[in-house]
């Protein structure tokens, strides 16, 4: 188990900031009305920028990018097994595998772009 210790001032910073997050989210959508519109343009937005349902990934193991709803990032995934009753893997930078649910793909060849992390 990692310990980490952090002062009580930069604690309370902390939980101002996620407060604060939490408050502006429910302000600018503050029904799930609101928060779905976001969510389809953002999704809509990546499509534009050429990632593809994940129904559509190549299904021989190999690796490809891939976005999970609810993450920030990109990742490496592949997808283990015989379509559909396989499942989508997430790798890291040292060989660990954990199961995902990616919902868009984009091959590896085509590189995410400025700003993105892979």
């Amino acid at each position: 188990m990692i310990s980490v210790n952090i002062a009580a001032m930069d604690f309370e910073s902390v939980l101002r900031d996620i407060k604060q997050a939490r408050t502006n989210r429910a302000s600018a959508m503050p029904t799930e009305k609101e928060a779905l519109a976001v969510m389809f343009e953002a999704f809509t937005r990546l499509k534009d920028l050429g990632w593809k349902n994940i129904i559509y990934c190549p299904k021989d193991g190999s690796l490809f990018h891939a976005i999970e709803a609810g993450c920030t990032g990109i990742g490496i995934a592949s997808y283990d097994g015989e379509w559909p009753n396989g499942h989508w893997w997430m790798h890291d930078d040292i060989g660990d595998l954990w199961p995902s649910e990616p919902i868009l793909w984009k091959p590896i060849e085509q590189q995410p772009a400025q700003g993105e992390s892979s």
